[in-house]
């Protein structure tokens, strides 16, 4: 292995400038050239590295938060334990890369290049090739953006994917063993013969992926999102599949009546909808305040004008549903799915007692997913929003003021005429 080349910290500022120079296109600059560097340790943060080249650097434990490495080749980087937070690294050339406990929370990969790679190397003697399968085990990349990243063949064991976005993720013959995938959004990802024994893919949306040749043997998707012909392929026979009820559509009627004698205090009996498969009914108008509906199917459902307030809708199936003027007050709804809905006036604001108590009940809506839903002129005051995503959503004119938007993201969408007083805006995603 040919020795990495040292830099003294003047040296590598001048690197610096002379690559920030390149990219404002100042004559006589040239772009940074780190390739093969020992640049363990080094402090890099904030800093703009866009089609720059680390291949084979050392950048063990280096600090690279907010850092764009946009189009940029780290072709076999050493990124073991380095922190990436919130790094930019579209289209990121890292074939071969070894990114072993790196931290990648945040962290924009879309298009990344994470396959195997061969390393050419010249020791003064002769040319050494090595092959190198590109490592991202044990890694952190919750709310990481992986959309379209290309990871067929990487060794991608025990690491933390929770909520991050994989949609169209090429992951062929990975080995993803007892990863965490905990309401990741996977759409059309590739997964054929990968293996994904003993992961954790509870709450994932996993319409439209591969799964051809792949092993999920006792791999946990309960509360995941699953196209009905998906459920029968022979690679879950041995996962923990969602178990839905559907002979609860068949007794909706006599439900509501007893569920509204309940909250009369009429006898009856409190409405419980888990696990439910209610996708495509028409419920406009029932009042289910204070129902327990976790995890229910109710894609493309009709509950304009419906009353929901206080209902757990914890993991639930909303993609399509139309809840337009829906009274959500109070309601629950952690780790929901609501993309392409309609909340078109709906209320998701704070419901406060009529007692003496004055008690407050505020809607909880953390890492619940609005991907392109439509919410003009919705109320989400005082919601807590933390890690939920409205990308590309219509909020205009809705009410946000107040709201816990701590790391929601808010990439693509419309927030023309949005309330926002007393919302800080500063620890969400705008692009």
């Amino acid at each position: 292995m040919a020795d990495l080349k040292t830099i003294t910290p003047a040296e590598l500022a001048e690197v610096v400038r002379q690559h920030q120079g390149m990219l404002k296109g100042r004559g006589g600059t040239r772009r940074a050239n780190l390739s093969f560097h020992d640049l363990a340790n080094e402090r890099l943060s904030n800093l703009d590295f866009s089609n720059s080249d680390f291949s084979g650097a050392n950048l063990q434990h280096a600090i690279l938060t907010r850092t764009n490495f946009t189009r940029a080749t780290l072709f076999c980087a050493d990124l073991r334990v380095a922190n990436l937070r919130r790094a930019n690294m579209t289209r990121c050339d890292l074939r071969g890369a070894c990114m072993r406990g790196t931290d990648l929370t945040d962290a924009i990969m879309i298009d990344a290049d994470m396959r195997e790679g061969v390393l050419g190397i010249h020791d003064g003697k002769e040319s050494l090739y090595e092959h190198r399968i590109a490592d991202i085990s044990a890694a952190i990349a919750p709310r990481a953006d992986f959309t379209g990243a290309k990871m067929s063949s990487s060794f991608v064991a025990q690491t933390d994917f929770t909520d991050s976005i994989l949609r169209n993720a090429s992951l062929v013959g990975a080995d993803m063993r007892n990863c965490l995938f905990v309401g990741a959004q996977m759409e059309g990802a590739d997964l054929s013969g990968s293996n994904l024994t003993g992961a954790n893919l509870s709450g994932a949306n996993l319409s439209g992926v591969t799964l051809g040749k792949a092993n999920l043997s006792g791999a946990n998707l309960t509360g995941a999102i699953i196209d009905p012909r998906a459920m029968l392929a022979p690679e879950l026979k041995e996962a923990i599949l969602p178990k839905l009820d559907t002979t609860i559509a068949g007794r909706i009627d006599d439900i509501l009546l007893a569920h509204h004698q309940w909250t009369n205090g009429d006898g009856g009996a409190q409405a419980n909808l888990s696990n439910a498969d209610l996708g495509g009914l028409d419920l406009q108008g029932v009042n289910l305040a204070a129902a327990v509906m976790t995890a229910v199917v109710l894609k493309a459902a009709n509950l304009s004008t419906s009353v929901l307030s206080m209902v757990d809708l914890s993991g639930a199936d909303l993609r399509g549903a139309n809840l337009s003027q829906v009274d959500m007050r109070g309601v629950r709804m952690e780790r929901a799915t609501l993309n392409g809905a309609n909340l078109t006036g709906a209320d998701l604001g704070p419901l406060v007692s009529t007692g003496a108590s004055g008690r407050v009940w505020r809607s909880a809506l953390s890492h619940a997913r609005f991907r392109r839903a439509d919410l003009a002129g919705a109320k989400l005051n005082e919601a807590d929003l933390k890690g939920a995503s409205f990308d590309g959503a219509n909020l205009r004119d809705a009410d946000l003021s107040k709201a816990n938007v701590a790391d929601t993201s808010f990439r693509g969408a419309d927030l023309t005429g949005a309330k926002l007083e007393g919302t800080d805006m500063t620890v969400a995603y705008l692009d």
